[in-house]
């Protein structure tokens, strides 16, 4: 894990090139504290900046050159499979002189080009400077779970982990994407394809590559979760489930492949606890193995019990941190600026908090179990997909034991209201959004409407597999976001064992019915590995993860008067957008995105530039 950036100037870099990739270099500091390096070219400036994982040696530094000179990368990330990949390569005839994943990737690069990408098992952003053919080459993992950012102006682009280290350059407008801003007031989405916050700064899209030579910037995908979609729907669940558990162990080992102490982000559910349990049963950690958990006692969020359950089973080292409002409420400006872009809820706080707690104990690697509601459907208002599908298909009978059957598990609610929301008319659904959003300016709804993909894409998606692929493309990101950038707060690593590419491309490829069904969410993930977990855990109704009592908190006065100031803030910034009045009094959610959005707007009208003088 590490921090990236550059810039490339085709007609040949200049002097104010290097001060400011250096100084870009600078602000990534916190991503990796323990090496930097910079690279200038006659064309191209290269900043890097190292959290040492795996080889702790000075042999992976970077930007790193290939043997011959031509090439030189820097890259953010993990390639898991490095092992593997580097005895396919030494096969092949390359001689390696590290023991580093980053040498892996480059001889990959050398040897396979932009199809290198599809032998990577990990997450990764990464550049690699052509010096001989003069050209530029950016690259994303498939989830989007390492950032990579860029600008682009007349005869140059940069590029950057952060955004915070291209607003360096004085030539980055600090204006506002409205469309993005839409998103977030409306459906409480961020992150959504390549558009950011800002209008002047663009997201490498998940699962693309870009190449920049003289002509321009030229972005291709190379992976989409939708190529994958109902290619094993002959599978039998015996089968699936045996094969689920195959792939899921080995992404655990892979992701257990380190130099420095590994440790475990535990919450009371299913995907973490599942994560602890392959952990003891493949790897025998023992006791020093660490644990970290968010608790909230005498909360109804509070998952302590479980954790206390999961303590009795394995000898791991468990700890524990309380998050308040306080806390919350003493750190929401600093925040807003360590996420970059405005976020959603109080459940980052939470993750925050963990993050530190790990960093205070020594830990600089932890498993997380992101993206396994994704990949097994475990979100309560899925069933809404499923029930539309019946729907559509004219199962009037199965559709009314599957709506009886939501309701007895106590899923009615968020799977109503969705199969609801999914079978009206889009001009009815607009209407609703409207009426949901009374702070937003009925002209400025209407104008960006039209161009939302969450609306267009999101909401059309008629079978499971489609809503699980949607959620990929439109929903994780930005949680993806938030976990990246509170784990370098604290130059730590998260690894994301749910989001391995060969589980989430088997799952996708399943029957719907494998994996919710009879009013359940993860019926294949609680056969397949369920009892690597606890009985009392496979067996929950609720769904809470690292979640925060936000309602709680931001009922307090000291909250409702920054909300309040927020409000009227974002109001005289943004007449055209914000109503007069504000949110409804309980409309919590939208109050925080207001107390969210005015804190970074703070921090960005604050941030310094480089001088290109």
């Amino acid at each position: 894990m590490c921090g990236i950036c550059g810039s490339y100037r085709p007609s040949g870099a200049t002097p104010h090139d290097a001060r400011l990739v250096a100084a870009m270099n600078d602000v990534l500091r916190h991503r990796g504290p323990d090496d930097e390096g910079l690279f200038q070219g006659r064309q191209c400036v290269l900043g890097h900046r190292r959290l040492s994982i795996i080889d702790l040696s000075r042999d992976g530094r970077q930007p790193m050159a290939s043997p011959d000179g031509r090439y030189q990368l820097v890259f953010n990330g993990e390639i898991y499979n490095y092992i593997e990949l580097r005895q396919e390569l030494e096969a092949a005839g390359d001689v390696f002189r590290t023991k580093t994943d980053t040498e892996v990737l480059l001889a990959a690069y050398r040897r396979f080009g932009p199809d290198c990408l599809h032998r990577l098992n990990g997450m990764f952003a990464f550049a690699v400077h052509d010096t001989a053919a003069g050209t530029l080459f950016l690259a994303r993992d498939r989830f989007g779970v390492k950032p990579l950012y860029y600008t682009t102006a007349p005869g140059v682009t940069r590029f950057a982990s952060e955004i915070k280290a291209l607003l360096l350059d004085p030539a980055v407008s600090r204006a506002v994407n409205e469309q993005s801003l839409f998103e977030y007031l409306v459906f409480n989405r961020t992150d959504i394809q390549d558009e950011t916050f800002l209008a002047d700064v663009t997201r490498l899209p998940k699962g693309c590559y870009a190449l920049c030579d003289a002509q321009g910037l030229r972005v291709c995908r190379w992976w989409s979760p939708l190529d994958h979609l109902d290619k094993h729907a002959d599978v039998d669940e015996q089968e699936a489930a045996r094969t689920v558990e195959e792939l899921l162990v080995s992404a655990v080992a892979l992701r257990m492949r380190s130099d420095v102490p590994v440790g475990v982000c535990l919450s009371g559910g299913l995907d973490s606890s599942v994560i602890l349990g392959i952990v003891y049963a493949h790897h025998d950690p023992g006791e020093a193995f660490q644990a970290f958990s968010a608790v909230f006692p005498g909360h109804p969020l509070d998952e302590s019990g479980f954790v206390d359950a999961l303590a009795a089973r394995y000898p791991f080292c468990g700890r524990r941190t309380s998050p308040s409002a306080a806390d919350a409420l003493d750190q929401a400006a600093s925040l807003a600026w360590t996420l970059d872009e405005p976020t959603t809820g109080f459940s980052f706080f939470a993750q925050h908090e963990v993050m530190r707690l790990a960093k205070a104990c020594g830990v600089v690697v932890l498993l997380d179990g992101q993206g396994g509601d994704e990949g097994f459907a475990g979100y309560q208002y899925l069933h809404g997909f499923n029930l539309r599908r019946l729907w559509k298909q004219g199962r009037f009978g199965e559709l009314g034991l599957e709506l009886l059957r939501v309701v007895a598990r106590r899923q009615e609610r968020a799977a109503l209201e969705t199969f609801a929301y999914l079978s009206l008319p889009r001009a009815v659904r607009a209407r609703l959004l409207l009426a949901a959003t009374p702070c937003v300016r009925r002209d400025f709804f209407w104008a960006h409407l039209g161009r939302s993909l969450i609306e267009r894409d999101f909401f059309t998606a008629d079978s499971l597999n489609m809503g699980l692929a949607r959620h990929f493309q439109y929903k994780l990101e930005h949680l993806l976001r938030t976990e990246d950038r509170n784990s370098m707060a604290f130059s730590l690593e998260t690894r994301l064992p749910y989001l391995d590419y060969r589980l989430v491309e088997y799952l996708l490829g399943l029957p719907d019915a494998h994996k919710l069904r009879r009013g359940e969410t993860k019926v294949l993930q609680k056969r397949a590995v369920g009892r690597y977990s606890l009985p009392e855990i496979v067996a929950r109704k609720d769904k809470i993860g690292f979640a925060a009592p936000g309602d709680v908190w931001l009922r307090a006065p000291a909250w409702q008067r920054l909300a309040a100031d927020s409000y009227a803030f974002l109001a005289a910034r943004f007449p055209g957008v914000f109503t007069p009045a504000g949110p409804k009094p309980g409309q919590a959610d939208l109050s925080y995105k207001h107390v969210q959005t005015a804190a970074w707007l703070s921090a960005l009208a604050a941030w310094p530039t480089v001088s290109a003088e």
